[in-house]
């Protein structure tokens, strides 16, 4: 597919995601997860072991299957752009911050942080796009990996 062709498609995903998604709600927080797991070319399947042993899908309120068809859709349409290189353009900085806007709650944000935090982590490796995506989501939102971090040890001494 050519640049032209995917940018098209990125931006349709775009338009209907904005139209079916309200700020804040399950889905938009579905779509900052499947964002985060699209940062590089396959699904790993210890990514979705670990979002289920971290009850991420009753967490974010959606069924996985629904995320998985989210997943699905962002990879092979507005996402994808982002795994054909190492590095993040103009325009996949303007898509991530979208995706990323459609969620406003701090509490929301700081899991979705934390959840990330442990994709980009889960195949014992983490890939620079990953870690890119990672530290530009924890920029716009306001954190840092310590705070995400010190957030992460907080809730197991409760």
């Amino acid at each position: 597919m050519d640049y032209v062709s995917l940018l098209a498609c990125a931006l349709t995903e775009v338009f209907m995601r904005t139209q079916t998604t309200r700020a804040d709600s399950p889905h938009a927080l579905a779509h900052v997860l499947a964002m985060v797991m699209a940062s590089h070319s396959k699904l790993d399947p210890r990514e979705l072991r670990l979002l289920e042993d971290l009850d991420a899908f009753r967490r974010i309120g959606l069924a996985e299957e629904e995320f998985l068809r989210i997943a699905s859709r962002l990879r092979r349409g507005a996402c994808q752009p982002l795994t054909e290189h190492d590095w993040l353009r103009a325009d996949d900085l303007a898509l991530i911050d979208d995706i990323l806007d459609g969620v406003r709650d701090p509490q929301h944000r700081l899991l979705l942080c934390r959840l990330a935090g442990c994709i980009i982590v889960a195949d014992g490796r983490v890939q620079d796009l990953e870690r890119t995506v990672y530290d530009h989501m924890l920029r716009r939102w306001g954190y840092t990996r310590s705070s995400v971090s010190q957030a992460i040890l907080a809730s197991h001494m409760h």
